[in-house]
């Protein structure tokens, strides 16, 4: 079996070899050599390079794709029958994520084994399975070859799914609204009872799925526990509609203005104490980062793990302090540490962090979080905080009655819309949402993403939007900053980021994102590596080392220039190559890492 988190099926305190081979002595019946040689032959099926290192190294040494690609050896190890993935890329970046599904998807071809992989990402899923089964509540609702299923869902829970998962504009060039299923699988789970599990939240439900549980239905190879699989179909969960954001004029003053930003962090080391030449310099975590976000409006920042996304949302809102650089909101400075800052700028600017469980006192009703704000920064009194939360919780579709209840009571979407209501209860001009949605459930997903824009629309508020998703960042943003190695690789309206031409770090991103449908087809540039810990400047471009698009010598000695997009004013990329022979070179095919023409 391949866990979710490789770091916890890894001993610490074990070399990587000192572990693969006691799997090996445990099972199966070889010698010193026979052991060493499997090893390092199990390391190279899962394109590990340099085997014999990798071997002398600990866990925390290698990279969480290396991490992944070791447990995966592992279980390889005893040529199994059966290997079991459950949620194997679901913690990784999205790079990273690309190529051990390519892995994945080798190994389905070249090992006598069948594979479950379990995951909540229909992009994954449509990018790995042969066939697929969707559960609901503990029991399989549907089953069907991965094309047909995507093509034809037949139970109105996978129609659902589908409808849930963020997608570029059509052909007609209209962006649809999400759609998004009600309730949650907890009260299914625990009421239970004979009738079907999905009959309160269902748009087709009838009297006869409360009166008895719907047996599974052949159709062709299509299995359905629905009493009505022909009427399943994409509209029963509403008409796709055209999703219309309001254009606010751009105002002179932005809310957030940010220029030069700088942080740093650890602390650089003399050779002789406090002289002498540093032997240990400083993790150069943001270096001269720009951006600006407009009232209601929102910024979406991607780039992989080690970019520099959450210290950039930490140093605006004041978690950390920068250590060069501008900060303004509504054209006022704002002091480094969130201490230092007024009562006002506190209030105007609040954090949605990752994991909703961790924002929560585990020990208080969930009222605490939420009361305590509105007494701090709105001033209301205990009566009127109760009240005003009710309507809160109201507001982000949830009964006041679960104000009293303890965080342990709650679904993980229902306590990510408490955080929620907490940051909305001091009026903020500005909400910083840190990975706000990525371990949500894709339909609990779309809840969230539904309401933050309908408050959006409703009290004029921005975002700075962080995450690894590029279609839920293609989704909620009006501009797109990508970072990376703490600099800022390409800035501008999101159709402009995400179309063509574009910088090749952004292209790599996009060519990466699992796309939920099978028969899509993608360039394959695939990012070897990880974004590099700095702590010196770079000679030339901050890419350089992992490009795919690399021209020569002048990557490696000069920094690039900040250049124009074509898609006019406020578009820009920091690359050396030409944006006019950008737009002709990501119009040629990609395969295996070269270009195709």
């Amino acid at each position: 079996m391949v866990y979710q988190d490789p770091a916890t099926s890894l001993n610490p305190s074990m070399r990587i070899g000192t572990q693969v081979q006691e799997v090996l002595r445990e099972h199966l019946d070889l010698d010193s050599r026979q052991v060493r040689e499997r090893m390092i032959e199990l390391f190279e099926s899962v394109r590990l390079a340099d085997p014999e290192a990798i071997g002398q190294r600990y866990p925390h040494q290698l990279s969480g794709g290396m991490q992944q690609r070791v447990v995966i050896a592992m279980a390889l190890a005893c040529d199994p029958d059966l290997l079991i993935m459950d949620e194997p890329t679901t913690g990784l970046d999205v790079t990273t994520e690309a190529t051990i599904l390519d892995l994945i998807v080798e190994l389905k071809d070249r090992v006598n084994a069948g594979i479950l992989f379990v995951s909540h990402n229909l992009g994954v899923i449509a990018r790995v399975a042969d066939r697929v089964a969707v559960m609901y509540a503990g029991e399989i609702v549907e089953q069907a070859t991965v094309g047909e299923l995507f093509k034809n869902p037949r139970h109105p829970y996978t129609a659902g799914l589908l409808s849930c998962v963020p997608r570029p504009p059509g052909d007609d060039g209209i962006e649809r609204k999400l759609s998004s299923i009600p309730g949650s699988v907890l009260d299914a789970q625990i009421e239970g009872g004979e009738s079907c599990l999905f009959a309160d939240r269902c748009p087709l439900a009838q009297d006869a799925c409360t009166a008895q549980v719907p047996p599974m239905t052949d159709l062709d190879g299509h299995l359905s526990k629905c009493l009505f699989p022909d009427d399943v179909h994409s509209g029963i969960w509403g008409e796709a509609q055209e999703r219309k954001k309001e254009l606010i004029p751009e105002e002179p003053i932005p809310v957030l203005n940010a220029h030069s930003l700088r942080k740093f962090y650890g602390r650089e080391r003399k050779k002789y104490l406090l002289f002498g030449p540093p032997v240990q310099q400083r993790v150069r975590a943001l270096i001269d980062v720009d951006m600006k976000v407009g009232t209601g409006r929102t910024l979406g920042v991607v780039g992989e793990s080690g970019s520099g996304k959450s210290t950039a949302a930490k140093t605006i809102v004041g978690l950390v302090p920068k250590d060069g650089g501008k900060l303004e909101l509504r054209g006022q400075n704002l002091a480094d540490g969130v201490q230092h800052r007024s009562k006002e700028q506190r209030a105007a600017m609040r954090m949605v962090f990752q994991n909703p469980t961790a924002s929560l006192n585990p020990k208080l009703p969930i009222r605490h979080s939420i009361i305590r704000a509105l007494r701090k920064f709105a001033g209301l009194s205990r009566d009127e905080s109760r009240e005003r939360a009710e309507q809160l919780l109201e507001a982000v579709g949830l009964d006041p009655s679960y104000l009293d209840r303890p965080p342990s009571e709650l679904s993980g979407g229902q306590q990510q819309r408490v955080a929620l209501a907490g940051a909305f209860a001091a009026s903020p001009d500005l909400i910083v949402a840190d990975e706000a949605v990525s371990s949500l459930d894709v339909s609990v997903q779309a809840q969230v993403l539904n309401l933050l824009e309908e408050h959006q629309r409703e009290s004029g508020n921005s975002y700075v939007f962080i995450t690894h998703d590029l279609g839920v960042v293609r989704y909620v943003s009006d501009d797109i900053l990508v970072l990376y190695a703490g600099h800022v690789a390409e800035y501008g309206p999101s159709e402009a980021v995400l179309g063509s031409p574009s910088h090749p770090y952004t292209e790599a991103l996009l060519s990466a994102a699992p796309i939920p449908d099978p028969e899509a087809t993608q360039n394959q540039i695939r990012l070897e590596g990880s974004v590099p810990t700095l702590h010196s400047a770079f000679k030339g471009c901050f890419f350089a080392g992992r490009c795919p698009r690399k021209i020569g010598d002048i990557c490696d000695t000069s920094a690039p220039p900040e250049q124009a997009g074509s898609h006019g004013e406020g578009h820009i990329i920091n690359c050396h190559i030409p944006v006019e022979e950008l737009a002709i070179i990501q119009q040629q095919p990609f395969q295996n890492g070269v270009s195709v023409t």
